[in-house]
């Protein structure tokens, strides 16, 4: 399935604007969320559907969260992990070991450069694609369960496991070793843990 991937993690200006607060730890417009759950942002993708007048992707009832359309809703969802991982990889040729590069520094905000702090988003430089900080700021949630035999999912959109315990992250963040922000890292957590690495961005399939 085509769709667009926002360019950058959702910063707290955005939050703010859909949800009335933000929850996160360090307090900046242009930095990214964090301190949000696997919950906060289904719920965040769902209400800026129905800001914008377009149909919700996800069926919200207590923990129990449907996806009845899959790739084929309408409106603003999380990536799954496959798309994710096909957006930080280049769009030809080799891939590389971060979003955008083989070396760390000028892609990702990791505990190497850092100083124990978020920054703001898009202020390293963008990967092939157009994106930036796929790689580092913040770790990304992604739609999927955890599972881990990654590999035997189909090649095609492969969604991942229906049921499951923990839900999927992406990416690195500031807090982590370089090693977390490569492409290939994969990292999970329980859909309720808000951590102030952890944060997400969005997409929306291109009908």
């Amino acid at each position: 399935t085509d769709y667009w991937m926002a360019e950058s993690e959702v910063t707290q200006r955005q939050y703010r604007n859909v949800m009335g607060s933000s929850p996160s730890y360090f307090k900046g417009d242009d930095l990214p969320v964090e301190a949000v759950s696997w919950f906060d942002a289904v719920t965040y993708c769902n209400a800026l559907s129905a800001k914008e007048n377009l149909p919700p992707c996800y069926q919200i009832s207590g923990t129990t969260v449907g996806w009845a359309d899959g790739v084929k809703c309408k409106g603003y969802r999380l990536p799954t992990e496959a798309e994710w991982e096909y957006a930080a990889n280049p769009a030809s040729g080799m891939r590389t070991v971060y979003a955008g590069s083989d070396t760390v520094d000028g892609v990702a905000w990791y505990s190497g450069n850092a100083g124990n702090t978020t920054h703001a988003v898009k202020t390293k430089t963008a990967n092939g694609r157009g994106l930036y900080d796929l790689s580092g700021n913040v770790f990304e949630w992604v739609w999927d369960w955890y599972q881990g035999n990654y590999e035997a999912l189909p090649s095609t959109d492969p969604i991942g496991a229906s049921t499951g315990t923990n839900r999927v992250f992406r990416g690195g963040s500031w807090y982590v070793t370089a090693a977390s922000a490569r492409v290939a890292k994969r990292d999970y957590d329980s859909p309720t843990a808000r951590y102030f690495i952890l944060g997400f961005r969005i997409v929306r399939s291109n009908p």
